[in-house]
């Protein structure tokens, strides 16, 4: 291989590497927006993967829908704090956007992960210091698998946003659905009326993104380091 052959090489493999490290960087902040509505009511706050070290807001009327904005590092994570009224129906429904990003994601998303408390009653819905700790505790309790739910589940999806018994929710795309957890199996557990081992947290990350978005930061490590070593075999070879 010619020297200039393998400088030109070298120059490609250091402009991955660089991008590796750009993606591998401290987190960034990015704006959020959050849409919600949830039967019965619900409390939205943010933290990290193991904790809840912020409240948001929250509210007791599905009829209405509340939108949040805010700016927070993309490393963090939203929770959302969920319980019923065990009659006729339950169910999340709303959209999350990192606008910086471009990215939006709806309730039934694949990348919400739910769990089930099993307390009943009690769940946190201020942002008192005791409501952060129980969360918390929930949360460190979730990520051990040692709840009703045996960790961090998938959701499971009923209607879409415009069906019975809610009719269509304003500000929320109608490609939203509605969510909740399934603890018997239903395939849709937001009706009939059910007490699913609530009260029940829903989570999402802010780095969250869509399938076809920029590899993840450790496909991108392995690619650099396999263009690094078939460039040094290439040199001594040559």
């Amino acid at each position: 291989m010619s020297k200039s052959s393998y400088k030109h090489m070298l120059v490609h493999a250091g402009a991955l590497l660089s991008l590796l490290a750009a993606t591998s960087s401290p987190a960034k902040s990015d704006q959020i927006r959050v849409n919600i509505t949830i039967d019965n009511s619900y409390a939205l706050f943010y933290g990290t993967q193991t904790a809840a070290t912020n409240f948001v807001g929250s509210d007791f009327d599905w009829t209405s829908t509340e939108t949040y904005n805010f700016n927070l590092p993309n490393d963090r994570y939203l929770y959302v704090v969920t319980a019923s009224d065990r009659s006729v129906a339950q169910g999340f429904l709303g959209q999350f956007e990192n606008l910086d990003a471009g990215y939006k994601f709806y309730s039934n998303d694949s990348q919400w992960q739910v769990m089930a408390t099993g307390l009943g009653t009690g769940a946190p819905y201020s942002g008192s210091a005791a409501n952060l700790a129980l969360l918390t505790q929930e949360i460190v309790d979730a990520n051990g698998g040692g709840n009703p739910s045996n960790g961090w589940v998938a959701t499971t999806a009923g209607p879409a946003n415009g069906g019975a018994p809610w009719g269509l929710r304003p500000g929320i795309d109608a490609a939203a659905r509605w969510v909740w957890y399934s603890s018997n199996g239903d395939t849709d557990p937001t009706t009939p009326g059910f007490n699913h081992d609530e009260w029940l947290v829903f989570r999402i990350a802010l780095a969250a993104s869509p399938e076809s978005a920029t590899p993840e930061p450790g496909t991108l490590g392995m690619v650099a380091l396999a263009l690094v070593g078939w460039v040094s075999r290439r040199k001594f070879r040559s």
